[in-house]
């Protein structure tokens, strides 16, 4: 089961406007509203968030991936920070 994330306003705007029935049945399910039975439909569009999952040790795929080598410590860290620092919103 996957988690449902958040990401920042101006992320959000690039992505479909779904319907509050549709993010109530993601929610419902704990999934992403954009993550339909083929897999994520705004893959090319999708947030910082999602690109990350599985790069970094604090961040596991739910699907259990991981590249050849994460992300540093350094650069972990300051990805946490702007997430930290940046309003966020459910998708």
């Amino acid at each position: 089961m996957l988690q449902p994330v958040t990401t920042s306003s101006a992320e959000m705007a690039r992505l479909p406007v779904k319907s509050d029935a549709e993010h109530d049945a993601a929610l419902a399910e704990w999934n992403c509203v954009h993550l339909d039975p083929n897999g994520c439909e705004v893959y090319e569009q999708r947030p910082l968030i999602c690109r990350l999952f599985g790069t970094t040790p604090r961040m596991p795929c739910p699907e259990d991936r991981a590249p050849d080598k994460m992300i540093d410590t350094k650069t972990e860290q300051q990805i946490h920070h702007y997430i930290a620092n940046t309003r966020q919103v459910l998708v």
